[in-house]
Formats: C-alpha cells, sequence, structure tokens
C-alpha cells in the first residue's frame, strides 16, 4: 500500500476526484493529472505488483485508464470535484456494464 492509499480509497467512497502525479516510465517524466478513482487492486500471491486504478479525466478516448504502481504514485491530493459513476460505466453490446 501506499502512503495515499487511505486519501484514495475515502475519494472513491465520497465521489471525488484526485489530483495524481506519478512518475510515466513511458515519457521518463512526472505527470499530474486529475483523474477519477476507480479501484485497487493488491499483489496477489504471485507477487505481482498492486495497482492504483483510475480514469484520467483529460486523456484521450481510448487512453483514459490510468493504473499506477504504488511506486510510481509521487503525491496526490483530493480535488473539489465530485464525480457520477454511472458517467463512468460503458455498457457493452448487449447492454451489460462493463
Amino acid at each position: 500500500m501506499h502512503a495515499y492509499h487511505d486519501m484514495f480509497m475515502q475519494a472513491v467512497k465520497d465521489r471525488r476526484k484526485v489530483i495524481v502525479t506519478y512518475f510515466s516510465g513511458e515519457f521518463n517524466l512526472n505527470l499530474t493529472k486529475l483523474c477519477v478513482p476507480l479501484h485497487y487492486s493488491p499483489s496477489d500471491a504471485g507477487g505481482e505488483s498492486a495497482f492504483y486504478y483510475s480514469w484520467d479525466s483529460g486523456g484521450d478516448v481510448g487512453e483514459r485508464v490510468v493504473a499506477l504502481r504504488p511506486s510510481q504514485i509521487i503525491y496526490m491530493e483530493l480535488s473539489d470535484e465530485f464525480f457520477n459513476p454511472s458517467e463512468y460505466i460503458v455498457p457493452d453490446g448487449d447492454g451489460m456494464a462493463t
């Protein structure tokens, strides 16, 4: 778990967006994004890393899910913005949410 774990989980519960600064290996620099916190996935028994999943509010279509290992997160703070979870549930072809 990360030092900001409790804040992330509270943001999910309270439906508040978070501002996350993290290291992006893809761009080799720190990025700061306004995100909808989605889910925390703890490490599994096989040793795979834990991940914090968020939705990048300003990201390009198809590149909005941000999966961060705890070691990538530099800073996190609660935003004043709230979100409606139904805006982030995408129905599949048979009308079921995925």
